[in-house]
């Protein structure tokens, strides 16, 4: 079938199949945007931390500077322990960004683990499929979205600094510091507004990717069914176990018929085989049950095992509907099932005799 055809949404299995081959709604730029921002607050959280503490390392580095002729053991010495401090000192920037973008990934597909989209395929490396993805619609998508991203963060640059333009040129006859601090005000809020427009358009390249995945996930009619046999079984199958699994309960069933001590009939459509134990309950049990062709078979067996067969309609019925195979009678049944055993006992003492 075709394409077209595909007017199902996609069944459990089919997104669990399509997971593990890594085929998820997933945008790279909310990746990025997440990061970026992320990247921005913790700067202004943390930042000046972060400066103060670079400012000390490099005063001590110049205050404490080793005087005597130095040596390669010293050097090297001097640049681990530099290297050590400066990665302690913006490691908070640096452990930040790397939880936000997990965080970013897993918000947007959640904890997928897959080897598959890594496996080397014969169709990514045919020419003709990479001219064909040149040319397929997430190109053009892609190509939109860089356009977008080019002329929005160009219009924020330019409206920046049109409404900053007196600001900045004040700063040429400024002090140097107020100057740095300035400049770093400035550029972080240049940064953050173009960080928000980035969020907006991946915002939305997220929307349309769900929106491509499911569109790709669709099922035809006939590949739902299929997948329904897949993840049921097939009916067919199915049927036939059932069968079988009857079978063999009724065939353990009638071999419970020659140890009962009596078979309740209705004549010919229910039989009902009790036994009575008084060491294993303190009531009758039904071994065996059945209606129509079963009843026959029962009662067949009965007769062939000398078992004796009592007629009786209404409590054959009751029997049937209200014991289980292997349950004990109910309260209400009690009187007449003793007064049906008590003849049956009585009649085999007198046969004995």
């Amino acid at each position: 079938m075709g394409l077209e055809d595909k007017t199902e949404a996609a069944t459990p299995r089919k997104r669990q199949e399509a997971r593990e081959e890594g085929q998820v709604a997933k945008s790279h730029e909310l990746n990025s945007a997440f990061v970026l921002l992320a990247s921005l607050i913790l700067i202004k959280m943390v930042g000046p931390m972060v400066i103060e503490r670079l400012r000390s390392i490099t005063i001590k580095l110049y205050t404490e500077f080793p005087r005597h002729d130095l040596v390669v053991g010293d050097v090297t010495s001097l640049l681990v322990r530099l290297l050590l401090q400066m990665g302690t000192a913006i490691a908070p920037l640096l452990i930040g960004v790397a939880v936000v973008g997990c965080i970013g990934s897993v918000v947007q597909v959640g904890l997928v683990f897959s080897t598959k989209a890594l496996q080397v395929k014969g169709s990514r490396l045919n020419p003709l499929t990479g001219i064909t993805r040149m040319f397929s619609m997430q190109a053009v998508v892609d190509l939109a979205k860089s356009i977008a991203k080019v002329v929005i963060i160009g219009y924020i640059v330019y409206s920046f600094l049109r409404e900053n333009y007196s600001q900045i040129a004040s700063l040429v006859d400024g002090n140097y510091l107020n100057t740095v601090s300035k400049i770093g005000q400035l550029t972080w809020s240049l940064l953050f507004k173009s960080a928000m427009a980035l969020f907006v358009i991946a915002a939305l390249d997220y929307m349309y990717q769900r929106f491509q995945t499911e569109k790709q996930l669709k099922m035809t009619k006939q590949e739902v069914k299929d997948d329904a046999k897949r993840t049921e079984g097939d009916p067919f199958i199915k049927g036939k176990i059932r069968q079988m699994q009857r079978e063999m309960s009724q065939k353990r069933m009638m071999s419970e018929v020659p140890k009962a001590d009596v078979v309740v009939t209705n004549p010919t459509h229910y039989a009902v085989a009790l036994k009575y134990d008084t060491e294993r309950g303190a009531a009758p049990i039904v071994v065996a049950k059945g209606q129509d062709l079963v009843a026959q078979r029962i009662k067949a067996i009965a007769k062939d095992n000398k078992i004796p067969t009592v007629e009786n309609v209404q409590l054959a019925r009751a029997l049937y509907a209200s014991v289980e195979i292997g349950n004990e009678i109910p309260a209400e049944l009690y009187q007449a099932v003793a007064e049906i055993l008590a003849y049956v006992f009585r009649l085999s003492k007198r046969l004995a005799g």
